[in-house]
């Protein structure tokens, strides 16, 4: 008969996971995420992922914290790629209202007549056809070294 040692070992192995949000294994998304992000030669930094982490870095830490206790106090069953899937859906739901919120600065006037003639009559800066703004999810992988592309990888 396993000890409350031994169920604590078992609930804390259960928590080992990690998680990506993003424009997950989307990579014409992930461009375009990263131009928006970063900027490019032509187009000024519109910041969402980054916006949306930093603001919500507390409510994720403290998400995090309080369902790891509920686990490791046994009062709720869970593996941390549930949890990090729950706050993952939280801070995806979060970029998703970022892209949506006009971020600013606003498109330049050869940007609205490139739309314009494309038939899109929006000034919304970070909306054209929807397509990133659908594109964000989180993917949760098990156990702590799960690999996820580095930088190099990335940028290839």
């Amino acid at each position: 008969m396993p000890d409350a040692f031994d169920q604590l070992i078992r609930d804390v192995s259960r928590l080992s996971a990690s998680a990506v949000v993003g424009a997950v294994d989307d990579e014409e998304n992930a461009s375009k995420l990263a131009y928006q992000e970063f900027g490019t030669r032509n187009a000024p930094p519109r910041p969402t992922l980054s916006a949306a982490t930093d603001r919500l870095a507390r409510p994720i830490n403290d998400a995090i914290k309080r369902r790891v206790v509920a686990v490791l106090s046994s009062s709720r069953t869970m593996t941390g790629e549930t949890i990090l899937a729950e706050v993952g859906g939280m801070l995806a739901e979060e970029v998703r209202n970022a892209i949506d919120g006009n971020t600013p600065p606003p498109l330049a006037p050869s940007t609205l007549a490139a739309r314009r003639r494309r038939g899109n009559f929006s000034a919304r800066t970070l909306v054209d056809t929807g397509k990133m703004r659908l594109s964000i999810k989180v993917d949760t992988k098990p156990g702590a070294s799960a690999q996820w592309p580095d930088d190099d990888d990335m940028l290839e």
